[in-house]
């Protein structure tokens, strides 16, 4: 790769940032603004909110890419035909193809950075996101020692027992208490 090509992909890249950056920025004024109605809710806070809308970037930033890299591309070739730096390089001898071409290798950099964003990056911190924000907003949640998760809610209370498996839960247990705080009921799952 030449000095020229280099200087075309890292051209492209830059402008690629810039308004991926802005969009994002953008999409987390937007998520931040609607976490608004969930604040005070239980534990959640501005904080808690805050937390949330950054773990989501990855997945907004994967939503987006396609559009960036399009506005991008045009911007950062925009920028080098308006300081007629491509027709310079169209004067040196430099054929269509090999800019194509050039264009070509920033694009395939791209595609790899969305990738890895939609694979391995972006789902899993969405779910952290939405882990947090669910438990941020359960006052009354507790772990026991090896006893899974206990939820109250009204006169109902949940127990989840947790396995050894990762993501997978044992048995389940609901009890329904009276008024007086008698059971009523007790319901079981495995």
């Amino acid at each position: 790769m030449t000095v020229l090509d280099r200087y075309i992909v890292r051209t492209i890249l830059g402008s690629v940032l810039l308004v991926t950056m802005v969009l994002l920025v953008l999409g987390a004024l937007f998520v931040f603004i609607d976490q608004q109605d969930d604040i005070g809710v239980g534990h959640y806070t501005a904080v808690s909110a805050l937390w949330f809308t950054l773990l989501n970037l990855p997945q907004q930033a994967y939503e987006l890419l396609p559009i960036t890299v399009l506005i991008g591309s045009l911007l950062g070739l925009g920028s080098l035909a308006r300081g007629s730096e491509l027709t310079v390089v169209r004067a040196s001898g430099v054929s269509i193809a090999r800019l194509a071409g050039t264009a070509l290798v920033a694009a395939l950099l791209l595609i790899g950075i969305e990738v890895l964003l939609g694979e391995f990056f972006a789902p899993p911190l969405q779910e952290a996101a939405r882990e947090h924000k669910a438990f941020s907003k359960l006052t009354n949640v507790s772990f026991g020692s090896g006893s899974g998760a206990w939820v109250r809610d009204g006169n109902l209370i949940l127990n989840v027992a947790r396995q050894s498996g990762q993501r997978q839960f044992g048995s389940m247990q609901i009890f329904e208490l009276s008024a007086g705080h008698r059971l009523l009921a007790l319901g079981h799952a495995v």
